[in-house]
Formats: structure tokens, sequence, C-alpha cells
């Protein structure tokens, strides 16, 4: 993906996020910062019986990398067991954001949403 589709399409996820806000009666909810650059992401998921995800809403604030790649990242993650996503590392997330390659600054931005859902099915006893 050139730059600059890179560029509008995680403009476009920062100014209109998916899945902006808290899913009530969730069986995760878990909150996570990057104290390196300030951003603060919270996760809120819900499971199936089989225990596949089946939804996920995340607010927070932050740089334009890390709320773009949580808005996405709530699209990515419906319909994956909490081991698909604990399988999941930054690959995964440069794919989810067009193939681009994330430069050392920006990993922990990016990954932020990833890293919070994965400590929340911990904590939930999911993994």
């Amino acid at each position: 993906m050139s730059s600059d589709l890179y560029r509008e399409q995680l403009l476009d996820h920062y100014h209109n996020p998916e899945n902006f806000g808290v899913l009530p009666d969730a069986d995760v909810d878990v909150e996570m910062d990057n104290p390196t650059c300030g951003d603060v992401v919270h996760m809120t998921a819900r499971l199936d019986a089989e225990g596949r995800i089946t939804a996920v809403m995340f607010e927070g604030q932050g740089c334009v990398v890390s709320m773009a790649s949580a808005s996405m990242f709530t699209e990515m993650a419906v319909g994956k067991t909490p081991e698909e996503v604990a399988a999941m590392g930054l690959a995964d997330i440069e794919a989810m954001m067009g193939g681009v390659r994330l430069s050392m600054g920006r990993v922990k931005c990016a990954t932020l949403p990833l890293n919070a859902l994965k400590l929340g099915l911990k904590e939930a006893g999911k993994l």
C-alpha cells in the first residue's frame, strides 16, 4: 500500500473509529497504557459459549497510530479464539494496517490494542 493510502486509512480510522465505546456485560475489561508515548487504551470484549470473540470495543486517547490500530483491531479480533489472539504479533498488525513496516518508535503504539486484549484475556481466565 502506498504511504499516502496508508496515511489516509489511518486518519480515517482515527477520525471515524469503528467500535468506539464500552461493551456492557463484557467478559474482558482491561486498560493498558504506553508510557513512552502517553497512549491509553481501554478494551472490552465478549466471548460466546465456544470461547470465540463475538464483539470488541475500545476507548482511549493517544496518537493516530495507536487509535487507528485499536479501531482496525476491534474488527480483526471478532471471530477469533483467545489462542488465536495470543499467537498474533507485530507482523499481523502490520498486515492489518496494509502491509506497512512500522518504525521502532511506532511498534508499541500499533501493538497496544493487541497487547491489551491479550492481557485482558489472561486476566479473565480465558487464556
